[in-house]
């Protein structure tokens, strides 16, 4: 997502100018959902998040400060969707393979359906993958905050860190491996 759109479009969508908007809209709607599918593997879900990420983004245009990096904002914003996509849909998924383990059980008041369970579940998850960022070798480390905390892009990180862009690559997709294979076994644990 490195698209630059100028202070002026940013301060008309601020001020809630259609065409401003538009304009947002065209340059980074793509590369918003490209960027969500490459965490959640499914473009139709990345597709109607990324729609509404930008419903919420006109919704409150007010908000936005034409001043700050637009870039940075709106790859916040589009890494938490995804990241919160995740979280429910590993806790669905949880609660789905409990049923099926559990179908000759009639008695369901063990199972937790309660939404504080819900968020326990994602935020026990999301400490388990900061654990593992924070244990990861240190370029694999700096190259996954910078990706997804910063928004920088492959060749940005390769030439900040002085390596190359297929590092990168490698580094992030020896990141997200490790991440998926902790949080299958933490919903394996769960079981």
């Amino acid at each position: 997502m490195n698209n630059n759109i100028d202070i002026k479009t940013l301060e008309a969508f601020q001020d809630g100018n259609h065409k401003a908007f538009e304009t947002i809209f065209i340059a980074y709607y793509n590369k918003t959902k490209t960027f969500i599918d490459g965490y959640i593997k499914s473009e139709p879900d990345a597709e109607e998040l990324t729609e509404d990420l930008f419903v919420n983004l006109w919704i409150n245009h007010s908000s936005i400060d034409a001043s700050r990096s637009f870039n940075a904002y709106l790859h916040t914003i589009a890494r938490n969707a995804a990241i919160n996509y995740l979280k429910h849909k590993y806790v669905h998924d949880y609660q789905q393979l409990y049923n099926r383990k559990n179908r000759a059980k009639p008695d369901r008041s063990s199972f937790p359906t309660s939404t504080s369970e819900e968020d326990f579940i994602a935020k026990e998850l999301g400490l388990l993958i900061d654990e593992l960022v924070e244990k990861m070798p240190e370029q694999r480390r700096m190259i996954y905050t910078l990706n997804r905390n910063e928004g920088l892009s492959n060749a940005e990180i390769a030439e900040r860190l002085d390596t190359t862009k297929r590092n990168v690559e490698s580094q992030l997709s020896l990141a997200l491996k490790e991440i998926r294979k902790v949080i299958s076994c933490f919903l394996m644990s769960l079981l």
